[in-house]
């Protein structure tokens, strides 16, 4: 991945793609999804930046099969304090303490996974993003944030025909991100 005059260039093996427009396309779509199911509610910023960062985050491991920490890692303590506000304007939205639970949980289980099954180390992170993101709102959305996620990633695999010890080698990013786009919506 590297900057060239101000826009995103993915470089895949021989292959570069401009992923700028399609990036912010879905970025605009799923704003607008969000505007009409959350509301310009206190907790709106914080999901606004997980999508204006979710999205890039999984066109980048889409493409390259790796997930940027240069993305991931900022955005813990800029959605801890995105969060942090929301709970402190309307403490009904949400609770930074069951984010950070639901992190602390996430990036559990999935580091369990990374030791266990290869599961990348990106991963991991994003995990512990999803969890803040989904945590802050309920256990629920947690869980449903990642059932969307691995039903999209098993359909993904059927439909790919990925052999069983192929499958540690899908970028997970794009299935955890769109889970959590959905369980947000839900």
């Amino acid at each position: 991945m590297e900057r060239s005059n101000q826009v995103l260039i993915v470089t895949t093996g021989h292959r570069t793609r401009l992923v700028v427009p399609s990036t912010a396309v879905i970025v605009v779509v799923v704003t607008l999804l969000l505007v009409a199911r959350v509301g310009l509610t206190a907790k709106f910023p914080a999901y606004l930046y997980f999508v204006a960062v979710g999205v890039p985050i999984a066109v980048v491991d889409a493409t390259t099969g790796k997930l940027p920490d240069r993305l991931t890692v900022p955005s813990y303590p800029i959605l801890a304090v995105l969060l942090s506000a929301a709970e402190a304007a309307l403490p009904s939205q949400g609770s930074t303490t069951r984010a950070a639970a639901a992190a602390a949980l996430l990036v559990a289980m999935f580091f369990a996974a990374a030791l266990l099954w290869g599961v990348g180390l990106g991963d991991v992170k994003l995990a512990g993003l999803l969890g803040l993101v989904l945590g802050f709102q309920s256990w629920m959305t947690v869980y449903a944030g990642m059932l969307v996620a691995f039903i999209l990633a098993a359909i993904f695999i059927v439909l790919s025909g990925v052999r069983r010890r192929n499958c540690a080698r899908i970028p997970l990013g794009p299935f955890l991100v769109a889970g959590g786009v959905v369980a947000i919506l839900l």
